[in-house]
């Protein structure tokens, strides 16, 4: 029998948290069997948690510190610490986000910081940088540039954390050789994104295009209704019924089939599938770029489609989350703020293909660190989209990959992402 505890305290958080994880949680029978409802309830949390679950959280509500947190959710861009061949190293921005800090503060993505709040960037500083930028509210830059293998300063920049609103995609018709591509970069799979995909895909449509590049080499997942409704633009054998998702939970959870037009209705989307549907294309096969930031609902798409459709992917290994959690709270004692988002389901596709935890690998493996200054995205002289146009033509074999091994161990490795598996989650509060 449970012991009676003040609501709100350690104690009856602690033993609610327990007494739901151990009905949802995917790993529920390897919850130690002895705990200690002494604890702070994030320590409590963790504790309930196998090894290998990276990505299950415990928020308190109305205390912002408990709250998972990134560059780029606090300032709006990604950057990977590098050391070049010659031993230069430094941090390379990869990503801005539209209408965020960074970019508002004027920084492009592949500028070369060298310096971050008084912290050179060196292989010494790796832990202390990304250290610091985890727990600052303002980043102070220093920005340089790449002359005759010497960083040379070029200017200072401050960022602010403050808030990063949704992202526009960014779409664009490529000419390849005699045809017509389709691209479309997406930052995330925000809830409601459907609507905004059906004006590219008219666009798409309406020029006939004959291959689609999806670029989702910083999506880290979101919406799983958001990224169905991407898949059934892509393909017109994604109909209302068709099977599209399977989810597998612990010995309560069972196991959960839901058709495209159900993954799709289990969302905020203020558009209907047939609505949808009639900007469709119906392509045979689809290029996507992915790297290790590529997760959760992106990484969705990626093995979902494979039923029904070629899917060719070129870039680096995802991440590797291949599980689904839901937001779960103490409806009966209000006193209780916190909120636990455990793993819940393993996601397969319809053939039961599934298991990704170690990432999924592409067909082609390109670097996009092979030459620098990073392009803009959607250029076609950017390394990934260049690899890309040249499987597309037939000019790309499979030396592609071996380019990619070589490439790694002469030209640069990477020291440090500032992306990190807890990152990769979205917690709908």
């Amino acid at each position: 029998m449970l012991s009676t505890y003040p609501a709100g305290s350690s104690q009856q958080v602690n033993q609610w948290m327990l007494k739901t994880m151990q009905r949802y949680y995917l790993w529920a029978d390897q919850i130690p069997s002895q705990t200690n409802i002494d604890q702070n309830p994030k320590d409590y949390f963790k504790s309930l948690l196998t090894k290998e679950d990276q990505f299950s959280v415990a928020i308190k509500k109305d205390d912002p510190g408990t709250i998972p947190q990134s560059v780029r959710t606090l300032f709006g861009f990604d950057f990977s610490v590098i050391q070049q061949h010659n031993q230069l190293t430094f941090a390379l921005v990869k990503m801005v986000l539209e209408d965020s800090p960074a970019k508002r503060a004027g920084l492009q993505r592949g500028d070369i910081i060298t310096g971050i709040n008084e912290l050179n960037v060196s292989p010494e500083n790796v832990n202390k940088i990304m250290a610091a930028v985890s727990g600052s509210r303002t980043l102070l830059l220093k920005i340089a540039e790449l002359k005759d293998n010497q960083l040379v300063f070029k200017r200072s920049v401050e960022v602010q954390a403050m808030l990063s609103f949704n992202q526009p995609l960014l779409s664009k018709i490529l000419e390849v050789n005699n045809d017509k591509a389709g691209y479309l970069y997406l930052a995330d799979f925000q809830d409601g994104l459907a609507s905004s995909l059906v004006k590219p895909f008219q666009e798409f449509k309406g020029q006939n295009i004959r291959h689609l590049i999806l670029d989702l080499r910083y999506n880290g997942g979101g919406s799983v209704s958001s990224a169905a409704a991407l898949c059934a633009l892509i393909t017109d054998k994604l109909k209302s019924g068709t099977p599209f998702i399977v989810y597998k939970g612990n010995k309560n959870g069972g196991t959960v089939n839901h058709s495209i037009d159900q993954a799709f209705a289990n969302g905020n989307q203020n558009i209907s599938f047939d609505a949808l549907k009639a900007s469709a294309l119906s392509l045979s096969e689809v290029y996507i770029i992915t790297s290790a930031n590529t997760a959760s609902a992106a990484e969705v798409v990626i093995n979902n489609l494979k039923p029904y459709i070629k899917v060719t992917q070129i870039g680096d290994k995802t991440l590797g989350k291949d599980m689904a959690a839901f937001t779960l709270s103490d409806t009966e004692t209000p006193e209780n703020k916190w909120v636990i988002y455990p793993m819940v389901y393993k996601i397969f596709n319809i053939l039961d293909s599934g298991n990704y935890t170690s990432g999924i690998e592409p067909a082609l493996m390109a670097d996009e660190y092979a030459q620098l200054p990073l392009q803009p995205l959607g250029s076609k002289d950017e390394t990934l989209l260049a690899s890309t146009l040249l499987v597309i033509t037939g000019q790309a074999s499979s030396n592609l990959k071996t380019k990619s091994h070589n490439t790694k161990n002469m030209v640069f490795r990477i020291l440090a992402e500032s992306e990190k598996p807890e990152n990769f989650i979205k917690i709908p509060l």
